[in-house]
């Protein structure tokens, strides 16, 4: 997992481990304790990733996070790279042990800007992607459950998806990733919305794809040099 800071690749990472049933209930609720008691409710998922007092304090991961899970289909490991610009060494590090990338866009309105803007992580954790061998780009264009994008009753709002989505599609094939390894998806890491079972179609009625468990279960792993 990939993408600017605080796009919510930790969050995702972590509800991804506590859906597979690989963080159980009282984990996350001694995290959910934790977090309420910091102020910082939002952040018990990505508690799951981030272990260390100081990641856990600045809300900021530092190292790349590493947690394993399965599905009926396959064994899979996370790594969730930091998204601060002087943690990109360890985001290196990770990329270059990966088969797909998921690049964790934030929809909320301000947050993909600073990302995209030059400086932001979104294009640098891109090219680095690129630049480490990394074949398949999963775009998860996250945070379509917040506030500042969400249409009345809380329908996931497809004009703004489409925005994000048609700034970064000419900019990901200027990278290198042509576009039939590319697969956009709307999620949301806070809720789980289209993490492991599809989003609903009152809240999006629009998106009629897998989730990203599911994409992922039926995609075939690139061919490394050692298969060959």
């Amino acid at each position: 997992f990939v993408g600017h800071v605080d796009a919510g690749k930790s969050t995702i990472s972590g509800h991804i481990m506590y859906l597979s049933g690989q963080v159980d209930e009282r984990t996350m609720e001694k995290y959910e304790r934790e977090a309420k008691a910091k102020h910082r409710e939002s952040w018990k998922f990505a508690w799951c990733m981030d272990t260390t007092d100081e990641e856990r304090a600045k809300g900021k991961t530092q190292e790349c996070g590493r947690g394993v899970f399965e599905t009926e289909a396959k064994n899979y490991t996370i790594l969730d790279a930091p998204g601060h610009k002087n943690f990109v060494p360890h985001m290196i590090g990770g990329a270059s042990q990966a088969d797909v990338a998921v690049l964790v866009i934030s929809v909320r309105k301000g947050e993909f800007e600073a990302g995209f803007d030059r400086g932001g992580q979104s294009r640098e954790h891109a090219v680095l992607a690129k630049t480490a061998g990394v074949k398949t780009l999963i775009v998860a264009i996250n945070k379509m459950d917040d506030p500042s994008v969400c249409l009345e009753g809380g329908v996931w709002d497809e004009d703004r998806y489409n925005e994000v989505k048609g700034i970064l599609e000419p900019f990901l094939k200027q990278t290198g990733f042509p576009k039939g390894d590319v697969h956009y998806m709307p999620v949301s890491g806070f809720t789980g919305a289209n993490l492991k079972t599809r989003v609903d179609t009152a809240v999006c009625p629009w998106y009629g794809g897998p989730s990203l468990l599911e994409f992922l279960d039926q995609l075939q792993p690139a061919q490394r040099y050692f298969d060959m």
